[in-house]
């Protein structure tokens, strides 16, 4: 007597960029996996310097349609964005692309909707053919200027400012830090190396003095420090970190004072049994660095083993400070920076004939497809 098969069970993942597509690619197999995103491709919020310097090799590295990751076949993949979730039920009600509702059931549920940061981390529902005119509009803005201004000291206005400048060194670009040197929270020797590569660059770079009346829909025009200075350029652009979490569909209790999702070191939402956060919106650390560090690999093993009925046992540990990549591939190459202080230089050559293809698309992502 042949034996119906067993059902798998059902992991619904809230949120379909970098972490949860790789959630997804390693569930995939053992799980019926369903995927909802907000955007039709993954669009990456990494690399913003370069998006805004070189938008056509960003493009190729970084805008990546969902349907063309291999290992996302047999994956549902549903456009839209949650807007409640119910626990009792064990469902997920989301606001689909086309103005309807769909509820969905799960057996288990990941949290990966990440956070709002400026204008290229957002959970506005796009279309690809809305995704290309919003990426092309602001790369036009940045090409227009002749002088910019870029509000924020972290890797985002590093990478932004020194991207752009070395683009055009005709422009005049002007990078706001209110401490004495940009990138808190990396090792002392990359703050002072950035800091040497920015002068090098010829960027202005303006340290101890905090801007007021922050308006990160300014675009243009004057800002002032609490010195009494002040800025004038013909485009602004605000990497602050003011960041807000996609939460606002979840239960009060799941949250923090901040409103991120409250995350034991097992990527287990406390007070579930069943849900997990993981990537910005998770309150791992206070740099919530659960986005990075090969994270979704714990939470896949955690999970697979809630699944087989055992406890999850395997812990995120953040590291002591951040590390990687800061402002991308450049002509010399990629450097990246651990979290010792010590740095890696990774030749140009290197970078485009082995690290993107090879271990970028075909290993951590598992292969990706052309787009025909």
């Amino acid at each position: 007597m042949n034996k119906k098969p067993t059902p798998r069970p059902t992991v619904v993942i809230l949120g379909m960029g970098d972490t949860g597509v790789l959630v997804a690619s390693r569930l995939n197999k053992r799980f019926r996996v369903i995927g909802v995103s907000t955007k039709t491709n993954l669009v990456s919020g990494q690399e913003l310097g370069k998006r805004l310097a070189d938008l056509p090799w960003w493009q190729t590295n970084y805008n990546t349609p969902l349907r063309q990751f291999k290992a996302l076949a047999g994956v549902t993949l549903v456009h839209g964005k949650a807007e409640h979730l119910d626990i009792s039920t064990n469902s997920v009600r989301i606001a689909l692309s086309n103005g309807e509702t769909e509820s969905i059931d799960y057996d288990y549920l990941v949290i990966a909707s990440g956070t709002s940061n400026g204008f290229w981390r957002t959970d506005t529902v796009q279309s690809a053919s809305e995704i290309a005119a919003d990426l092309s509009h602001q790369a036009q803005r940045v090409k227009a200027a002749s002088s910019i201004t870029v509000v924020g000291g972290g890797p985002t206005g590093v990478s932004v400012a020194l991207n752009i400048k070395r683009a055009d060194p005709s422009k005049k670009v002007s990078l706001c830090v209110s401490g004495t040197l940009p990138l808190p929270g990396y090792h002392s020797n990359a703050r002072a190396f950035y800091q040497q590569a920015l002068s090098d660059a010829g960027v202005d770079l303006l340290c101890q003095d905090r801007v007021v009346a922050v308006d990160e829909k300014q675009l243009s025009g004057s800002v002032k420090f609490a010195s009494g200075a002040s800025i004038s350029s013909d485009a602004i652009i605000w990497t602050i970190g003011n960041r807000k979490a996609h939460t606002d569909f979840l239960p009060e209790h799941l949250l923090d004072e901040d409103r991120f999702v409250k995350t034991l070191p097992t990527l287990e939402v406390q007070g579930t049994e069943n849900i997990f956060a993981i990537g910005d919106v998770a309150s791992t650390d206070p740099e919530r660095s659960s986005a990075r560090n090969w994270a979704y690999g714990v939470l896949v093993h955690n999970l697979r083993r809630k699944a087989k009925g055992k406890p999850a046992n395997k812990a995120y540990v953040p590291p002591a400070n951040r590390w990687g990549s800061i402002v991308g591939p450049q002509e010399n190459g990629l450097t990246l920076h651990q979290a010792d202080g010590k740095r890696i230089r990774l030749s140009k050559r290197l970078v485009d004939t082995v690290l993107l293809p090879m271990i970028v698309r075909r290993f951590i992502y598992r292969g990706v497809k052309p787009d025909h």
